[in-house]
């Protein structure tokens, strides 16, 4: 099954997706939709029965419009893409949603500036100046991957839809809007979002955990262990055992993923400790003139990103047109001529602060061109610093990397190289 890949370009109208999640007290679902489950940003997981609004379908903006013939997957007619796609849950196998854009922004107005001289009839034509007040907002646009149940996948931005997720306890009403702007004061991280919605097949087996031994590591209190996805880069819940050497992998529903370590107060994270030095080099250009919101970027490792065999993006990973990055980030205070900008105001402690985090970038490989182009992100840790903190320690581990598969126990750091 060819997959089909339409990236998004900036030419078209943004669209983006923020989830806001509220009780539905009128709100009734009549006819409950397939089994799913919801990750979004801030780690939670939540599963049960989703479906849309009655009468209504996504529609995806996609940038490549009319220009691709193919069969139609929910029809099953011979047709060409449009701007637009529509379709419902039937088809769709995963829906995945990735930052296109972040930043801090701030209310502002033009003040006139024109002056006009009426003796010589001359007018100055200078740029308007912008007047800026309030507190800094986040702000951010997100697009959309759909993966579908013939493996195909489209990629675009999806207009503003209202999906309901019934579990046991209540109904949700999730709504995926065009924009997601936070309040006055707020950070990008307390602008939750939906990262990801994943179709659960009925008739799959799926262990709902999945236990982690580690055979030459303990754990104390203040130690932990976080895992992230490896096909969607997403932080799923995992907790130390009372054993201190054991941890739980909540929620993963069948994938795989890369582990990290929080232990005596430094870092630890599975990554191969061999380096393609070429590859390193072309990602640590791209990583440096990449515009973000944290300003202090370091490349720890790189490596073309695996995945199981036999997957959809097996082929497509093989041949290296994905790769990973292992990033260390910081948003460093630093004095302009424009005055002291970076780090974030932290209203508990009343103080500028400067988050910190250590992440995984997925990047498109061009090969032929030596281009990267950031396609997705997951974080393990964050960590908000005082400016005078130093930057946390990160130690790469192959132990970490090379996970093992035992019955129904995956095992970390014995000497066979079974990838799980």
């Amino acid at each position: 099954m060819q997959v089909i890949q339409l990236v998004c370009v900036f030419g078209f109208s943004v669209f983006a997706l923020f989830a806001s999640m509220l009780d539905t007290r009128s709100t009734r679902i009549e006819h409950p939709g397939a089994r799913a489950a919801v990750y979004f940003s801030d780690g939670k997981v939540l599963t049960g029965e989703i479906s849309l609004t009655p009468g209504r379908t996504f529609k995806l903006n996609i940038p490549k419009a009319g220009k691709l013939k193919t069969t139609d997957m929910v029809t099953g007619k011979d047709v060409q893409y449009g701007k637009v796609r529509h379709f419902g849950f039937e088809p769709v196998r995963e829906i995945r949603f990735y930052p296109e854009k972040e930043e801090m922004a701030r209310k502002w107005k033009f003040i006139e500036q024109t002056k006009y001289d009426e003796k010589t009839a001359k007018a100055d034509y200078s740029p308007a100046a912008k007047a800026y007040s309030g507190r800094p907002y986040p702000l951010r646009y997100l697009a959309a991957t759909v993966v579908f149940n013939s493996g195909e996948s489209l990629e675009g931005h999806l207009y503003t839809t209202t999906v309901y997720l019934e579990t046991e306890e209540k109904t949700h009403r999730l709504i995926l809007r065009s924009k997601q702007r936070g309040k006055e004061g707020t950070t990008l991280d307390e602008l939750i979002y939906v990262r990801r919605i994943k179709l659960l097949d009925e008739g799959m087996h799926v262990a709902p955990k999945v236990t982690v031994k580690f055979t030459d590591m303990c754990f104390a209190p203040t130690d932990a262990v976080q895992a992230v996805t490896r096909e969607s880069l997403t932080p799923i819940p995992t907790k130390v055992t009372d054993s201190n050497d054991t941890c739980v992998v909540e929620s993963a529903f069948g994938e795989k993923f890369y582990l990290a370590v929080r232990k005596d107060g430094k870092y630890i994270v599975g990554w191969p400790e061999e380096q393609d030095k070429e590859l390193f080099a072309l990602a640590q250009d791209h990583l440096k003139r990449h515009r973000d919101f944290y300003n202090d970027k370091e490349l720890l490792g790189v490596v073309k990103s695996p995945a199981a065999p036999g997957s959809d993006q097996d082929r497509l990973r093989r041949d290296g047109r994905e790769v990973l990055t292992l990033v260390n980030l910081r948003r460093r205070v630093a004095p302009t001529h424009f005055g002291v900008i970076g780090g974030e105001w932290d209203k508990k402690l009343g103080t500028v602060v400067e988050p910190w985090r250590l992440s995984i970038w997925r990047w498109k490989y061009d090969k032929a061109n030596r281009e990267l182009i950031l396609s997705c992100r997951g974080t393990f840790f964050r960590v908000i610093l005082l400016p005078k903190d130093p930057t946390p320690e990160v130690i790469i581990s192959e132990k970490l990397w090379q996970l093992q598969q035992k019955n129904d126990i995956v095992i970390v750091g014995q000497s066979q190289k079974k990838e799980l």
